[in-house]
Protein backbone atom coordinates (compact mmCIF):
# COMPACT_ATOMS: atom_id res chain seq x y z
CA UNK A 1 0.00 0.00 0.00
CA UNK A 2 1.44 3.34 -1.08
CA UNK A 3 -0.92 5.60 0.89
CA UNK A 4 -2.46 6.06 4.30
CA UNK A 5 -5.86 7.81 4.44
CA UNK A 6 -8.52 8.85 6.95
CA UNK A 7 -11.81 10.82 6.86
CA UNK A 8 -12.60 13.24 9.70
CA UNK A 9 -15.43 12.99 10.58
CA UNK A 10 -16.53 9.79 8.91
CA UNK A 11 -20.21 10.68 9.51
CA UNK A 12 -21.71 14.17 9.12
CA UNK A 13 -25.15 15.80 9.29
CA UNK A 14 -26.28 18.68 7.08
CA UNK A 15 -29.42 20.79 6.65
CA UNK A 16 -30.78 21.26 3.11
CA UNK A 17 -29.63 24.66 1.92
CA UNK A 18 -26.65 24.54 4.30
CA UNK A 19 -23.17 23.03 4.11
CA UNK A 20 -20.92 20.65 6.01
CA UNK A 21 -17.20 19.94 5.49
CA UNK A 22 -15.20 16.78 6.14
CA UNK A 23 -11.41 16.52 5.93
CA UNK A 24 -9.57 13.83 3.98
CA UNK A 25 -6.00 13.25 5.25
CA UNK A 26 -3.45 11.45 3.08
CA UNK A 27 0.13 10.31 3.76
CA UNK A 28 2.60 9.18 1.09
CA UNK A 29 4.18 5.99 2.46
CA UNK A 30 6.32 5.32 -0.62
CA UNK A 31 9.77 6.59 -1.55
CA UNK A 32 8.44 8.38 -4.66
CA UNK A 33 6.92 11.82 -5.18
CA UNK A 34 3.27 11.00 -5.84
CA UNK A 35 0.22 12.98 -7.00
CA UNK A 36 -3.20 11.81 -5.83
CA UNK A 37 -6.51 12.56 -7.62
CA UNK A 38 -9.55 12.75 -5.34
CA UNK A 39 -13.16 12.12 -6.45
CA UNK A 40 -16.43 11.50 -4.60
CA UNK A 41 -18.83 8.68 -5.54
CA UNK A 42 -22.35 7.87 -4.38
CA UNK A 43 -25.60 9.82 -4.22
CA UNK A 44 -24.13 12.84 -2.33
CA UNK A 45 -21.51 13.29 -5.09
CA UNK A 46 -23.73 15.83 -6.89
CA UNK A 47 -23.58 18.05 -3.79
CA UNK A 48 -19.83 17.64 -3.14
CA UNK A 49 -17.04 20.16 -3.75
CA UNK A 50 -13.44 18.92 -3.35
CA UNK A 51 -10.70 21.45 -2.67
CA UNK A 52 -8.05 20.73 -3.76
CA UNK A 53 -8.89 17.94 -6.19
CA UNK A 54 -5.25 16.79 -6.40
CA UNK A 55 -2.58 16.48 -3.73
CA UNK A 56 1.15 16.27 -4.56
CA UNK A 57 3.06 14.68 -1.66
CA UNK A 58 6.71 13.93 -1.09
CA UNK A 59 7.67 10.62 0.52
CA UNK A 60 6.62 10.50 4.17
CA UNK A 61 4.60 13.76 4.05
CA UNK A 62 0.91 14.30 4.84
CA UNK A 63 -1.69 16.46 3.04
CA UNK A 64 -5.33 17.41 3.61
CA UNK A 65 -8.21 17.94 1.15
CA UNK A 66 -11.58 19.33 2.24
CA UNK A 67 -14.86 17.91 0.93
CA UNK A 68 -17.89 20.22 1.32
CA UNK A 69 -21.45 18.95 0.83
CA UNK A 70 -24.14 21.53 -0.10
CA UNK A 71 -27.51 19.79 -0.60
CA UNK A 72 -30.14 22.16 -2.06
CA UNK A 73 -33.24 23.12 -0.15
CA UNK A 74 -35.45 21.20 -2.57
CA UNK A 75 -37.18 17.81 -2.61
CA UNK A 76 -34.06 16.45 -4.37
CA UNK A 77 -32.26 16.48 -1.00
CA UNK A 78 -33.85 13.26 0.24
CA UNK A 79 -34.12 13.06 4.00
CA UNK A 80 -32.09 10.38 5.80
CA UNK A 81 -28.71 8.69 5.46
CA UNK A 82 -26.64 8.72 2.29
CA UNK A 83 -23.45 6.65 2.15
CA UNK A 84 -20.63 7.95 -0.03
CA UNK A 85 -17.11 6.95 -1.00
CA UNK A 86 -13.96 8.97 -1.67
CA UNK A 87 -11.69 7.52 -4.36
CA UNK A 88 -7.97 8.33 -4.04
CA UNK A 89 -6.03 7.37 -7.21
CA UNK A 90 -2.21 7.71 -7.35
CA UNK A 91 -0.89 8.99 -10.66
CA UNK A 92 2.36 7.01 -10.65
CA UNK A 93 0.85 3.81 -9.26
CA UNK A 94 -2.87 3.82 -10.27
CA UNK A 95 -3.19 0.21 -9.22
CA UNK A 96 -2.88 1.28 -5.56
CA UNK A 97 -6.25 3.04 -5.61
CA UNK A 98 -7.75 3.62 -2.13
CA UNK A 99 -11.45 4.04 -1.25
CA UNK A 100 -12.50 5.81 1.95
CA UNK A 101 -16.15 5.40 2.97
CA UNK A 102 -18.29 7.97 4.78
CA UNK A 103 -21.89 8.65 5.70
CA UNK A 104 -23.94 11.87 5.22
CA UNK A 105 -27.27 12.44 6.97
CA UNK A 106 -29.70 15.01 5.50
CA UNK A 107 -32.12 16.56 7.99
CA UNK A 108 -35.83 16.95 7.19
CA UNK A 109 -37.44 20.26 6.30
CA UNK A 110 -40.98 21.25 5.38
CA UNK A 111 -42.03 23.83 2.83
CA UNK A 112 -45.59 24.13 1.55
CA UNK A 113 -47.04 26.25 -1.22
CA UNK A 114 -50.79 26.52 -1.72
CA UNK A 115 -52.48 28.21 -4.67
CA UNK A 116 -56.08 28.92 -5.57
CA UNK A 117 -57.19 28.44 -9.19
CA UNK A 118 -58.79 30.66 -10.18
CA UNK A 119 -58.44 33.41 -7.59
CA UNK A 120 -61.92 34.74 -8.41
CA UNK A 121 -64.89 32.45 -9.15
CA UNK A 122 -68.28 33.62 -10.36
CA UNK A 123 -71.70 32.04 -10.06
CA UNK A 124 -75.35 32.55 -9.18
CA UNK A 125 -75.89 29.48 -7.02
CA UNK A 126 -72.37 28.10 -6.41
CA UNK A 127 -68.69 28.43 -7.27
CA UNK A 128 -66.18 25.67 -8.03
CA UNK A 129 -62.56 26.68 -7.33
CA UNK A 130 -59.61 24.27 -7.18
CA UNK A 131 -56.71 24.33 -4.73
CA UNK A 132 -53.18 23.12 -5.41
CA UNK A 133 -51.07 22.05 -2.43
CA UNK A 134 -47.38 21.68 -3.39
CA UNK A 135 -44.94 19.86 -1.09
CA UNK A 136 -41.60 21.60 -1.68
CA UNK A 137 -39.99 19.90 1.33
CA UNK A 138 -38.19 16.57 1.57
CA UNK A 139 -40.66 14.78 3.88
CA UNK A 140 -44.20 13.56 3.41
CA UNK A 141 -46.78 16.29 4.03
CA UNK A 142 -50.02 15.53 5.90
CA UNK A 143 -52.46 18.43 6.03
CA UNK A 144 -56.15 19.28 6.29
CA UNK A 145 -57.98 22.10 4.53
CA UNK A 146 -60.72 24.33 5.90
CA UNK A 147 -62.55 27.29 4.37
CA UNK A 148 -64.09 30.34 6.00
CA UNK A 149 -65.34 33.83 5.21
CA UNK A 150 -65.59 36.95 7.36
CA UNK A 151 -69.37 37.19 7.59
CA UNK A 152 -70.21 33.51 7.72
CA UNK A 153 -72.39 33.87 4.59
CA UNK A 154 -70.72 31.12 2.58
CA UNK A 155 -70.74 27.35 2.90
CA UNK A 156 -67.65 25.32 1.94
CA UNK A 157 -67.18 21.76 0.72
CA UNK A 158 -63.62 20.54 0.08
CA UNK A 159 -62.87 17.17 -1.47
CA UNK A 160 -60.67 15.70 -0.17
CA UNK A 161 -60.46 17.69 3.04
CA UNK A 162 -57.29 15.82 4.12
CA UNK A 163 -54.29 15.21 1.86
CA UNK A 164 -50.97 13.38 2.01
CA UNK A 165 -48.39 14.71 -0.46
CA UNK A 166 -45.04 13.09 -1.17
CA UNK A 167 -41.93 15.31 -1.47
CA UNK A 168 -41.79 17.20 -4.74
CA UNK A 169 -45.41 16.48 -5.62
CA UNK A 170 -48.73 18.30 -5.59
CA UNK A 171 -52.27 17.45 -4.55
CA UNK A 172 -55.43 18.94 -6.07
CA UNK A 173 -58.46 19.68 -3.92
CA UNK A 174 -61.84 20.46 -5.47
CA UNK A 175 -63.93 23.11 -3.75
CA UNK A 176 -67.62 23.98 -3.80
CA UNK A 177 -68.84 27.34 -2.43
CA UNK A 178 -72.52 27.98 -1.72
CA UNK A 179 -73.92 31.42 -0.80
CA UNK A 180 -76.24 31.71 2.19
CA UNK A 181 -79.00 33.41 0.17
CA UNK A 182 -79.85 33.75 -3.51
CA UNK A 183 -79.72 37.25 -5.00
CA UNK A 184 -82.65 37.57 -7.40
CA UNK A 185 -82.16 41.17 -8.58
CA UNK A 186 -79.42 43.76 -8.36
CA UNK A 187 -75.68 43.93 -8.79
CA UNK A 188 -73.28 41.11 -8.12
CA UNK A 189 -71.93 40.79 -4.59
CA UNK A 190 -68.30 40.13 -3.64
CA UNK A 191 -67.60 37.60 -0.87
CA UNK A 192 -63.92 37.32 0.16
CA UNK A 193 -62.97 33.99 1.69
CA UNK A 194 -59.90 32.09 2.88
CA UNK A 195 -58.72 28.49 2.73
CA UNK A 196 -56.26 27.33 5.41
CA UNK A 197 -53.83 24.44 4.97
CA UNK A 198 -53.38 23.10 8.51
CA UNK A 199 -50.43 21.00 9.72
CA UNK A 200 -49.74 19.70 13.19
CA UNK A 201 -47.66 22.09 15.28
CA UNK A 202 -47.08 24.57 12.42
CA UNK A 203 -48.72 27.85 11.51
CA UNK A 204 -51.36 27.30 8.80
CA UNK A 205 -50.77 28.38 5.21
CA UNK A 206 -53.54 30.79 4.22
CA UNK A 207 -54.84 31.32 0.68
CA UNK A 208 -57.30 34.12 -0.14
CA UNK A 209 -59.95 34.10 -2.84
CA UNK A 210 -63.13 35.92 -3.91
CA UNK A 211 -66.57 34.56 -4.81
CA UNK A 212 -68.58 36.95 -7.01
CA UNK A 213 -72.26 36.12 -6.62
CA UNK A 214 -74.29 37.18 -9.62
CA UNK A 215 -77.95 38.11 -9.47
CA UNK A 216 -80.39 35.67 -11.05
CA UNK A 217 -81.99 38.55 -12.98
CA UNK A 218 -80.00 41.67 -13.81
CA UNK A 219 -81.15 45.10 -12.65
CA UNK A 220 -81.95 46.31 -16.15
CA UNK A 221 -84.48 43.48 -16.55
CA UNK A 222 -86.26 44.63 -13.38
CA UNK A 223 -86.47 48.17 -14.79
CA UNK A 224 -87.76 46.87 -18.14
CA UNK A 225 -90.46 44.82 -16.44
CA UNK A 226 -91.53 47.84 -14.40
CA UNK A 227 -91.69 49.99 -17.53
CA UNK A 228 -93.79 47.40 -19.38
CA UNK A 229 -96.17 47.06 -16.41
CA UNK A 230 -96.57 50.84 -16.17
CA UNK A 231 -97.24 51.13 -19.91
CA UNK A 232 -99.85 48.35 -19.80
CA UNK A 233 -101.62 49.98 -16.84
CA UNK A 234 -101.65 53.40 -18.55
CA UNK A 235 -103.05 51.88 -21.77
CA UNK A 236 -105.83 50.11 -19.85
CA UNK A 237 -106.84 53.31 -18.04
CA UNK A 238 -106.82 55.29 -21.27
CA UNK A 239 -108.90 52.65 -23.07
CA UNK A 240 -111.75 52.67 -20.57
CA UNK A 241 -111.61 56.42 -19.94
CA UNK A 242 -111.53 57.56 -23.56
CA UNK A 243 -113.51 54.76 -25.24
CA UNK A 244 -113.61 55.46 -29.01
CA UNK A 245 -117.04 55.49 -30.78
CA UNK A 246 -116.72 53.77 -34.13
CA UNK A 247 -119.67 54.17 -36.53
CA UNK A 248 -120.48 53.83 -40.24
CA UNK A 249 -122.41 56.11 -42.58
CA UNK A 250 -122.50 53.69 -45.44
CA UNK A 251 -126.27 53.18 -45.20
CA UNK A 252 -127.18 56.86 -45.11
CA UNK A 253 -126.96 57.34 -48.87
CA UNK A 254 -125.23 56.26 -52.04
CA UNK A 255 -121.56 56.67 -52.43
CA UNK A 256 -120.64 59.52 -54.75
CA UNK A 257 -117.26 59.36 -56.45
CA UNK A 258 -115.14 62.39 -55.75
CA UNK A 259 -111.98 63.55 -57.55
CA UNK A 260 -110.22 62.09 -60.61
CA UNK A 261 -110.87 58.51 -61.63
CA UNK A 262 -108.16 55.93 -60.99
CA UNK A 263 -105.74 55.28 -63.87
CA UNK A 264 -105.46 51.63 -64.76
CA UNK A 265 -102.02 50.29 -65.69
CA UNK A 266 -101.36 49.77 -69.42
CA UNK A 267 -99.24 47.12 -71.11
CA UNK A 268 -96.15 49.28 -71.52
CA UNK A 269 -93.21 48.41 -69.29
CA UNK A 270 -92.40 50.85 -66.53
CA UNK A 271 -89.34 53.01 -66.94
CA UNK A 272 -88.13 51.80 -63.58
CA UNK A 273 -88.49 48.09 -64.41
CA UNK A 274 -85.43 46.30 -65.81
CA UNK A 275 -85.34 45.63 -69.53
CA UNK A 276 -86.05 42.05 -70.62
CA UNK A 277 -82.41 41.49 -71.62
CA UNK A 278 -81.03 42.85 -68.31
CA UNK A 279 -80.48 40.79 -65.20
CA UNK A 280 -82.07 42.14 -62.03
CA UNK A 281 -79.67 43.82 -59.64
CA UNK A 282 -78.60 41.44 -56.88
CA UNK A 283 -78.66 42.44 -53.23
CA UNK A 284 -75.24 42.75 -51.65
CA UNK A 285 -74.06 39.44 -50.22
CA UNK A 286 -73.95 39.07 -46.46
CA UNK A 287 -70.44 39.20 -45.00
CA UNK A 288 -68.81 35.81 -44.52
CA UNK A 289 -67.92 34.75 -40.98
CA UNK A 290 -64.49 36.08 -40.12
CA UNK A 291 -64.61 39.01 -42.60
CA UNK A 292 -64.77 41.53 -39.79
CA UNK A 293 -66.64 42.21 -36.61
CA UNK A 294 -65.97 40.61 -33.29
CA UNK A 295 -63.86 37.52 -32.86
CA UNK A 296 -65.45 34.26 -31.81
CA UNK A 297 -65.48 33.72 -28.07
CA UNK A 298 -62.17 32.34 -26.95
CA UNK A 299 -60.26 33.38 -30.06
CA UNK A 300 -56.85 34.78 -29.33
CA UNK A 301 -56.83 33.68 -25.71
CA UNK A 302 -53.83 35.06 -23.87
CA UNK A 303 -51.75 38.03 -24.80
CA UNK A 304 -50.46 38.91 -28.24
CA UNK A 305 -46.81 38.84 -29.15
CA UNK A 306 -46.61 42.45 -30.23
CA UNK A 307 -46.80 41.69 -33.99
CA UNK A 308 -50.37 42.77 -34.56
CA UNK A 309 -51.89 39.97 -32.47
CA UNK A 310 -51.54 37.38 -35.28
CA UNK A 311 -49.85 34.87 -32.92
CA UNK A 312 -51.33 34.42 -29.43
CA UNK A 313 -49.07 34.11 -26.42
CA UNK A 314 -47.61 30.61 -26.24
CA UNK A 315 -48.46 29.82 -29.86
CA UNK A 316 -51.66 28.67 -31.58
CA UNK A 317 -52.17 25.64 -29.32
CA UNK A 318 -54.79 24.99 -26.64
CA UNK A 319 -54.30 25.09 -22.83
CA UNK A 320 -52.09 28.10 -21.93
CA UNK A 321 -49.38 27.65 -19.25
CA UNK A 322 -46.79 30.17 -18.04
CA UNK A 323 -43.24 29.33 -16.95
CA UNK A 324 -42.98 30.32 -13.29
CA UNK A 325 -40.18 29.71 -10.76
CA UNK A 326 -40.82 25.96 -10.44
CA UNK A 327 -42.81 24.82 -13.46
CA UNK A 328 -45.53 25.57 -16.02
CA UNK A 329 -48.56 27.12 -14.33
CA UNK A 330 -52.05 28.15 -15.56
CA UNK A 331 -51.69 31.73 -14.26
CA UNK A 332 -49.02 34.38 -14.77
CA UNK A 333 -46.87 35.58 -11.88
CA UNK A 334 -48.45 38.23 -9.60
CA UNK A 335 -47.76 41.84 -10.56
CA UNK A 336 -45.70 42.45 -7.41
CA UNK A 337 -43.16 39.74 -8.28
CA UNK A 338 -40.08 40.26 -10.40
CA UNK A 339 -39.14 38.22 -13.48
CA UNK A 340 -36.43 35.62 -12.98
CA UNK A 341 -34.18 33.60 -15.22
CA UNK A 342 -32.95 30.03 -14.85
CA UNK A 343 -29.40 29.28 -15.95
CA UNK A 344 -29.05 26.06 -17.95
CA UNK A 345 -25.56 24.51 -17.44
CA UNK A 346 -23.50 23.27 -20.38
CA UNK A 347 -23.69 19.65 -19.17
CA UNK A 348 -27.42 19.43 -18.57
CA UNK A 349 -28.13 16.42 -16.29
CA UNK A 350 -31.24 14.30 -16.38
CA UNK A 351 -31.63 13.52 -20.08
CA UNK A 352 -29.46 10.39 -20.42
CA UNK A 353 -31.60 7.26 -20.72
CA UNK A 354 -31.26 5.34 -17.44
CA UNK A 355 -34.38 3.21 -17.62
CA UNK A 356 -37.98 4.35 -17.42
CA UNK A 357 -37.93 5.85 -13.92
CA UNK A 358 -38.91 9.53 -13.91
CA UNK A 359 -39.51 11.43 -10.69
CA UNK A 360 -41.63 14.60 -10.44
CA UNK A 361 -38.89 16.78 -8.94
CA UNK A 362 -37.59 20.30 -9.47
CA UNK A 363 -34.13 20.14 -11.04
CA UNK A 364 -31.97 22.97 -12.46
CA UNK A 365 -32.95 22.17 -16.04
CA UNK A 366 -36.62 21.19 -15.71
CA UNK A 367 -39.92 22.99 -15.20
CA UNK A 368 -42.47 20.44 -13.88
CA UNK A 369 -46.23 20.45 -13.29
CA UNK A 370 -48.15 17.52 -11.79
CA UNK A 371 -51.76 16.48 -11.28
CA UNK A 372 -53.12 17.36 -14.75
CA UNK A 373 -56.65 16.19 -15.62
CA UNK A 374 -57.03 17.31 -19.25
CA UNK A 375 -58.63 16.00 -22.45
CA UNK A 376 -56.41 15.43 -25.48
CA UNK A 377 -57.23 17.47 -28.60
CA UNK A 378 -56.63 15.06 -31.47
CA UNK A 379 -54.21 16.09 -34.20
CA UNK A 380 -52.51 18.86 -32.19
CA UNK A 381 -48.99 19.28 -30.79
CA UNK A 382 -47.36 21.50 -28.12
CA UNK A 383 -46.55 25.09 -29.06
CA UNK A 384 -44.41 27.55 -27.12
CA UNK A 385 -42.79 30.99 -26.85
CA UNK A 386 -39.62 30.66 -24.72
CA UNK A 387 -37.33 33.65 -24.27
CA UNK A 388 -33.68 32.65 -24.06
CA UNK A 389 -30.31 34.37 -24.30
CA UNK A 390 -26.64 33.47 -24.40
CA UNK A 391 -23.74 35.18 -22.66
CA UNK A 392 -21.98 36.04 -25.92
CA UNK A 393 -20.99 32.55 -27.12
CA UNK A 394 -21.28 32.58 -30.96
CA UNK A 395 -21.82 28.80 -31.07
CA UNK A 396 -24.62 28.63 -28.47
CA UNK A 397 -27.76 26.66 -29.33
CA UNK A 398 -30.50 25.10 -27.19
CA UNK A 399 -33.30 22.53 -27.52
CA UNK A 400 -36.50 22.10 -25.52
CA UNK A 401 -37.64 18.66 -24.36
CA UNK A 402 -41.22 17.72 -23.41
CA UNK A 403 -41.49 14.64 -21.14
CA UNK A 404 -44.98 13.26 -20.43
CA UNK A 405 -46.56 10.74 -18.12
CA UNK A 406 -50.30 10.39 -18.61
CA UNK A 407 -51.72 8.60 -15.57
CA UNK A 408 -49.75 9.88 -12.55
CA UNK A 409 -47.23 7.04 -12.40
CA UNK A 410 -43.48 7.72 -12.19
CA UNK A 411 -42.84 6.31 -15.66
CA UNK A 412 -41.71 8.35 -18.66
CA UNK A 413 -44.29 7.55 -21.37
CA UNK A 414 -43.55 10.06 -24.14
CA UNK A 415 -40.64 12.35 -25.01
CA UNK A 416 -40.49 14.96 -27.76
CA UNK A 417 -37.32 16.92 -28.57
CA UNK A 418 -37.42 20.03 -30.77
CA UNK A 419 -34.63 21.05 -33.11
CA UNK A 420 -31.77 23.21 -31.88
CA UNK A 421 -32.30 26.99 -31.80
CA UNK A 422 -29.10 28.95 -32.47
CA UNK A 423 -28.74 32.14 -30.42
CA UNK A 424 -27.22 35.39 -31.54
CA UNK A 425 -24.19 36.39 -29.40
CA UNK A 426 -25.68 39.81 -28.58
CA UNK A 427 -26.74 38.80 -25.03
CA UNK A 428 -30.34 39.93 -25.71
CA UNK A 429 -33.54 37.94 -25.14
CA UNK A 430 -34.59 35.95 -28.20
CA UNK A 431 -37.84 34.10 -28.78
CA UNK A 432 -37.63 30.31 -29.33
CA UNK A 433 -40.83 28.77 -30.77
CA UNK A 434 -42.05 25.41 -32.01
CA UNK A 435 -41.59 26.70 -35.59
CA UNK A 436 -38.02 25.33 -35.52
CA UNK A 437 -39.62 21.90 -35.98
CA UNK A 438 -39.54 18.62 -34.07
CA UNK A 439 -36.22 16.77 -33.93
CA UNK A 440 -37.62 13.43 -32.79
CA UNK A 441 -40.27 11.89 -30.52
CA UNK A 442 -40.49 8.49 -28.89
CA UNK A 443 -42.80 6.54 -26.60
CA UNK A 444 -46.58 6.26 -26.57
CA UNK A 445 -49.12 8.36 -28.44
CA UNK A 446 -50.93 11.19 -26.67
CA UNK A 447 -54.00 10.29 -24.60
CA UNK A 448 -56.12 11.95 -21.90
CA UNK A 449 -54.33 13.03 -18.70
CA UNK A 450 -55.51 11.45 -15.44
CA UNK A 451 -53.25 12.94 -12.77
CA UNK A 452 -50.56 13.30 -15.44
CA UNK A 453 -47.29 15.21 -15.36
CA UNK A 454 -45.41 17.41 -17.80
CA UNK A 455 -41.71 18.18 -17.52
CA UNK A 456 -40.30 20.90 -19.80
CA UNK A 457 -36.52 20.58 -19.98
CA UNK A 458 -33.77 22.50 -21.75
CA UNK A 459 -30.67 20.97 -23.32
CA UNK A 460 -27.64 22.92 -24.56
CA UNK A 461 -26.89 21.41 -27.97
CA UNK A 462 -23.73 23.38 -28.81
CA UNK A 463 -21.42 25.99 -27.31
CA UNK A 464 -19.35 26.06 -24.14
CA UNK A 465 -21.32 28.55 -22.05
CA UNK A 466 -24.54 28.41 -20.01
CA UNK A 467 -27.80 29.77 -21.46
CA UNK A 468 -30.54 31.62 -19.56
CA UNK A 469 -34.30 30.95 -19.80
CA UNK A 470 -36.64 33.77 -18.73
CA UNK A 471 -39.50 32.83 -16.36
CA UNK A 472 -41.96 34.13 -13.72
CA UNK A 473 -42.87 37.20 -15.81
CA UNK A 474 -46.06 38.99 -14.61
CA UNK A 475 -48.88 39.47 -17.12
CA UNK A 476 -48.54 42.67 -19.16
CA UNK A 477 -44.74 42.74 -19.21
CA UNK A 478 -42.56 41.92 -22.19
CA UNK A 479 -40.90 38.61 -23.08
CA UNK A 480 -43.30 36.24 -21.31
CA UNK A 481 -42.24 32.59 -21.58
CA UNK A 482 -45.36 30.49 -22.12
CA UNK A 483 -46.53 27.31 -23.79
CA UNK A 484 -49.73 25.66 -24.92
CA UNK A 485 -50.25 21.93 -24.55
CA UNK A 486 -52.49 19.85 -26.87
CA UNK A 487 -55.11 19.46 -24.15
CA UNK A 488 -58.11 21.26 -22.68
CA UNK A 489 -59.05 21.02 -18.99
CA UNK A 490 -61.66 18.34 -18.35
CA UNK A 491 -64.99 19.95 -17.31
CA UNK A 492 -65.91 19.33 -13.72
Amino acid sequence: MSIWSSLDPASATVDPGGAVTVALRLRNTTDLVEEYRITVAGEPAVWAEVEPRTLRLYPGTTGTSEITFRPPRTPDATVGGHPFAVDVIPTEQPGDKTVVEGHLTVTPFTEVRAELLPHTVRGRFRGKPRFAVDNLGNTRLTASLTGKDNGGQLGFELSPANVQVEPGRAAWVRGRIKPGAITWFGNRESHPYKVNVLRSGVEPVEVEGVFLQRAVMPRWLLGLMGLLLTSALAFTIAWFTFKPNFGSRAREGGMVPVGNPLSLPDDKPSAKAPAPDQEPRQAPAEPLPGDGGDEEPGAGEGEGDGDGGERPLGGPGHHLLYLNKAGPWPEAAPAEEQPTSRTIPVESPGFARTGNEWKCTYSPVRFTICGLHDTYQAGTEPTFDFWVRSNGDPDASISVIFDWTFDGKDVLERRQVFKAFRLEPNQEWQRYTELVGSDFSEGEEYRDLDGGKLSVGFWIRSGNSPIEVRANVPRGQENISALRIPYEPTPE
